[in-house]
């Protein structure tokens, strides 16, 4: 989950659903999976029971029914696609039959470079070939370089190998259309929406599974504070490549969070820091929600709530429901699914993607929007040298991009 070092081990977490250890998250017993981290006990509403029947005794509804209610939407807007229906049945019996064809060239994917380094060369790589409108993180390839230096000496001599290797992975079909330039207008929109949330007042930015995130280093303003959280290890990592390519007095520094949030509550962890929950706060979580199970999804934004000042705000990234359910086919999505479960990592949760059912999601958890984009939007916005394209897509068009504000 880009970009970078994650949150916790994807395969710790697959291993603790298929040791029946998800169970913790709906509140059956204590989890161990880290964004389902607690909130403390003074703050945190109790967790949303599965929706079931409801009883009604009189016209005031119970809280009881109320959770029901709520945990029912939200089980409605955020799942994991499973079911089988008409309406995917041709998406869902390409993903049991076809997919195993493209097994065949898949190994060159999961035998290259880990999903985090990947994500990192190509958020590099429209700046390193002058692509019009790029991304403006120009750290990012310092990282690279420290991380992957014979990748990196290629993308800095514009090598002939990075264009094949990247018509490989782009090709329409077999490989994952648009997903270059998806990271790079993603990371436009971040930094677009990060500085707009700074001349509006925001005075706190809470990075979730910071990884090699270098908004802190590139976009910091006196009178803000970052806080970056990661595990501890990933964490440690990180200050140790800050300390050794960016000197402090020319780059400020973010307080280091090094937690593993499925061990400490996310307000414990920012507690034992200079955070002030009564500031308002931009929370981002960057290319993590579709990797957590939709309870662990529901209770990030519960515990990101309960510390939010009004008029913080949340940004997130999203893998649209109507693709990973398959109501929509997306060659590319089918590429990218496999090709990342093959390195031990599982897309796990799709959200609705329809404004109206965005703005329904972020009200469950107080929160209003103020603004959700689609792939197209991001094209529009981004990338005014082109028009929009779906075959092959421009930008991957299986993904939307949301910023809420709380209430």
């Amino acid at each position: 989950m880009e970009p970078g070092m994650t949150l916790w081990s994807q395969s710790d977490a697959i291993s603790m659903i298929r040791s029946d250890k998800l169970k913790a998250i709906s509140g059956k017993a204590g989890s161990d999976i880290s964004v389902t981290a607690k909130c403390s006990a003074a703050a945190t509403p109790e967790p949303l029971s599965p929706a079931g029947p409801l009883e009604h005794t009189d016209e005031t509804p119970s809280p009881k029914s109320t959770e029901a209610d709520e945990a029912a939407e939200f089980d409605q807007i955020c799942h994991q696609g499973w079911a089988w229906s008409w309406a995917n049945l041709r998406v869902k019996i390409y993903r049991f039959t076809i997919l195993i064809i493209k097994q065949v060239y898949l190994i060159f994917m999961t035998l290259s470079l880990p999903t985090n380094h990947l994500m990192l060369t190509f958020r590099t790589l429209p700046r390193d070939f002058d692509e019009p409108h790029h991304n403006a993180d120009h750290l990012a390839a310092k990282f690279r370089n420290a991380i992957m230096p014979a990748r990196g000496k290629l993308h800095d001599q514009r090598s002939r190998l990075i264009k094949i290797n990247r018509w490989f992975l782009e090709m329409p079909f077999l490989g994952i259309p648009g997903i270059v330039r998806f990271i790079d207008v993603r990371t436009q929109w971040f930094d677009e929406a990060m500085e707009q949330a700074f001349d509006d007042g925001i005075q706190q930015v809470v990075v979730i599974a910071a990884g090699y995130d270098t908004r802190a280093y590139r976009l910091s303003r006196p009178g803000v504070k970052f806080y970056e959280i990661d595990l501890p290890h990933a964490s440690k990592n990180k200050q140790e490549l800050v300390r050794s390519l960016l000197p402090a007095d020319k780059y400020p520094r973010p307080e280091f969070v090094a937690a593993d949030l499925s061990k400490v509550k996310l307000a414990d962890a920012l507690a034992a820091t200079s955070f002030d929950p009564t500031k308002t706060t931009l929370f981002t979580a960057e290319g993590l929600l579709y990797y957590l199970p939709p309870a662990a999804v529901q209770q990030l934004l519960t515990c990101v709530s309960t510390i939010s000042a009004p008029g913080s705000r949340v940004m997130f990234d999203f893998l649209n429901l109507s693709t990973l359910s398959g109501e929509v086919w997306n060659p590319g999505f089918e590429t990218l699914m496999l090709s990342v479960w093959n390195k031990g990592e599982v897309m796990y949760s799709g959200i609705d993607e329809r404004p109206e059912a965005v703005e329904k999601l972020l009200r469950l958890f107080g929160f209003h929007t103020h603004e959700v984009l689609s792939a197209r939007d991001m094209v529009k916005r981004y990338m005014p040298h082109v028009q929009w394209g779906t075959h092959p897509p421009t930008v991957s068009p299986y993904f939307s991009y949301v910023c809420g504000e709380k209430l």
